[in-house]
């Protein structure tokens, strides 16, 4: 068994908020020909994505309380590939200023997630049609089960951000929500938590942890017979080195998510001051 883990990450808490993306998300409709015109013809560029983000609980949190992204760890599937994401946003009145770190991932790290102890308790599926020009990134993301897509503009520069949503008239209406807010707010107040959307999603979520699982059993099998020659013992043991391992960076992540979003706090609140110590002295 091979735990790949390819860290991506594009997130500098010494250089933010230069380093982090200016995100404004609104579910009014906007057509096609209208995203065209506040982009550059020259450099524009299309594409689609279909994915599935899976949310695993961690281990010791309750199943019947308020679920929320930080009690879980999100994997994305998306074109036969598996990231780990973990983006902490802040918000900024209208705004979600989304520091971005990404793990590529392999499936046999997924389902040894499984086999810690993680639930997968949640799922959203979408296709995103994406339309950028290198300045500006316009992402109309189709929710499964949610009758109005939503738009999201991205980019590093906020002035641009915001002057985009004025273009496509989306003053007012935006939402600094997570995709996953959404889907438990169209749930019964009741079934808001963990264990209410489990249950709605069940089958689903089911059918993803079985095509996970049949998706590692294959990878070892292709790597078993690679290495007929070792006896099943001497295969064993690097399973467990595996998982320890795999432990030993979960412990990782968790803290290093936990320094980073101090640090941007920390950043974040001494901007504030800086800016609000400059009006006074105007």
């Amino acid at each position: 068994m091979v735990v790949q883990l390819k860290i991506r990450n594009d997130f500098d808490p010494v250089l933010s908020p230069e380093s982090s993306l200016f995100v404004l998300k609104s579910n009014k409709p906007v057509i096609y020909q209208d995203i065209l015109k506040i982009l550059d013809r020259a450099k524009i560029c299309s594409s689609v994505q279909n994915f599935i983000d899976i949310y695993f609980r961690l281990p010791g949190i309750p199943a019947n309380g308020q679920l929320s992204e930080s009690d879980c760890i999100r994997v994305r599937i998306c074109e036969g590939r598996f990231a780990l994401l973990i983006r902490e946003p802040m918000r900024e009145g209208n705004f979600i200023i989304q520091p971005k770190v990404d793990f590529d991932i392999s499936v046999s790290t997924v389902a040894g997630l499984l086999n810690l102890g993680y639930q997968a308790v949640a799922y959203i599926e979408a296709s995103a049609y994406i339309y950028q020009d290198g300045k500006i990134l316009i992402e109309v993301d189709h929710l499964q089960d949610v009758p109005n897509p939503y738009l999201q503009i991205k980019g590093i520069n906020k002035e641009a951000v915001a002057a985009a949503g004025s273009k496509l008239k989306l003053d007012g209406t935006y939402t600094t929500k997570s995709y996953l807010q959404i889907i438990l707010e169209r749930l019964p107040a009741l079934e808001r938590n963990s264990s209410g959307i489990h249950s709605h999603q069940a089958a689903r979520l089911q059918e993803l942890v079985e095509f996970i699982q049949s998706q590692c059993n294959t990878t070892m099998e292709k790597q078993g017979s690679s290495s007929a020659s070792e006896s099943s013992p001497s295969r064993e043991a690097p399973l467990l080195g595996v998982i320890e391992d795999m432990q030993s960076r979960i412990k990782r992540l968790e803290r290093w998510q936990t320094i980073s979003t101090v640090l941007w706090t920390f950043l974040m609140s001494a901007l504030v001051g800086y800016s609000l110590y400059q009006r006074r002295r105007k």
